[in-house]
């Protein structure tokens, strides 16, 4: 009986700290109930910059690089989105990335942007499709969590090239108050 006892106790001990850490020495603890649940001032945005995606070779549906004549940009031809290419491998520095997650059970694919603001990237979920006042198509893509962020991806234009579409257009990319505007081509599969 007594030895029953040891162990039971010797067990509950060793089960109680497996790690030795304290839960609120965790990086990913809420905050506890009444503590201050604002967001954190590192994530308001004091400027908005954007970034480039380093994009494997993966199943992407579109991708976006910058346009030619915009600030940042360095002309590159754009390789087939989740295809290998002769001249990149399939990789690429992208602006603006979406890919479709599988159908299953008969409904309609989900469709993921993806984006990389202030350092961060940022998946989005696709809005409203609808044709502008000038001739363009402007889709809307949000944030689903913090911090919130949308871009609009307004397309101008379609073009045949070697046997497939290339698009081009304006991305403005929105972080609170902030708002950034960049032109951009891309291609769709």
């Amino acid at each position: 009986m007594t030895a029953a006892l040891t162990l039971f106790s010797a067990g509950t001990a060793v089960a109680a700290q497996p790690s030795g850490m304290k839960l609120d020495a965790s990086p990913f603890v809420a905050a506890a109930p009444g503590q201050n649940q604002d967001a954190s001032p590192d994530l308001t945005p004091r400027g908005l910059d954007l970034g480039e995606l380093d994009w494997a070779p993966i199943a992407s549906r579109c991708a976006f690089v910058r346009m030619a004549g915009s600030a940042d940009s360095n002309q590159q031809a754009i390789p087939e989105p989740g295809q290998s290419s002769s001249k990149a491998n399939g990789y690429g520095r992208f602006v603006f990335v979406t890919m479709l997650a599988d159908a299953s059970g008969g409904a309609p694919p989900l469709e993921r942007g993806y984006v990389m603001a202030n350092g961060l990237v940022r998946e989005l979920e696709k809005g409203k499709t609808a044709a502008g006042k000038t001739g363009t198509v402007m889709t809307v893509w949000r944030s689903a969590g913090e911090p919130r962020i949308s871009v609009n991806l307004d397309l101008s234009g379609v073009e045949q090239v070697s046997g497939h579409a290339e698009y081009e257009g304006e991305m403005t990319v929105f972080w609170g108050d902030k708002k950034e505007a960049v032109p951009v081509r891309g291609r769709c599969n």
